[in-house]
């Protein structure tokens, strides 16, 4: 880890741009030189965080980049998939990032723990920072009283019970900001800098954009899409 306090930490994210750097399997970026140089190149042009995935990349990013690194594991693909148990969090802190991001819903973890019992057996071991990614406005403010640092828009939408639709969530960034104390980071289907900035206006301490920014081939299928009219 930068060795940075956490309020430093928090400081140096706010009203800023955080950029996913994840490549997920079969994608042609995968792998930690490809989301290292997307980081840098992230960095260069602008980004005061970034958020990666798996220890590797999160090691490799670490070295890399100067600014605040959110790190995550995924394991599998449903269900509690991001940061699922302590010893996948443990795992992510010790490759060096400053905030460790978990899946912060109601729904089971496999190990069947509570996000309360994860932050605290984070806070065990590690000094870093715990994201709460979550789908709504109660699953935030529960993780916020479990211990979380900062609670993520991340998993709107990707609940059944949450709101579905294409955008981003910008209701449950500002009924966060209006509920909990902690910073509310604004996350998932950003697409555009208004976007981005609606968010900001919304309560958001800090955005975070993915594929709008780190995915080629998701960008390249809008042209074509666009093109085909």
């Amino acid at each position: 880890m930068s060795g940075q306090e956490p309020a430093t930490v928090l400081r140096r994210l706010r009203g800023g741009l955080v950029v996913s750097c994840q490549a997920p399997p079969g994608d042609p970026l995968r792998g930690p030189a490809f989301m290292t140089a997307m980081a840098r190149a992230a960095v260069l042009g602008g980004a005061v965080g970034i958020r990666a995935e798996g220890p590797d990349d999160v090691q490799a990013v670490r070295r890399a980049v100067e600014v605040p690194v959110i790190g995550l594991w995924k394991q599998g693909t449903e269900g509690v998939y991001i940061t699922p148990t302590v010893d996948h969090a443990r795992a992510v802190a010790e490759a060096g990032a400053e905030i460790v991001a978990i899946d912060a819903t109601g729904r089971p973890r496999p190990d069947r723990s509570t996000v309360p019992e994860l932050v605290a057996g984070l806070r065990q071991t590690h000094r870093c920072l715990v994201m709460a990614d979550v789908s709504t406005l109660e699953e935030g403010a529960a993780a916020a009283e479990a211990g979380a640092d900062l609670v993520g828009t991340t998993l709107s939408g990707y609940t059944p019970y949450s709101r579905q639709g294409p955008g981003p969530d910008l209701g449950l960034v500002a009924a966060l900001a209006a509920r909990v104390e902690v910073p509310v980071v604004a996350e998932g289907r950003i697409t555009t800098p208004a976007e981005a900035r609606a968010a900001l206006d919304a309560g958001a301490w800090a955005v975070v954009v993915g594929g709008a920014i780190t995915r080629p081939e998701l960008i390249t299928a809008r042209f074509a899409a666009a093109l085909r009219g």
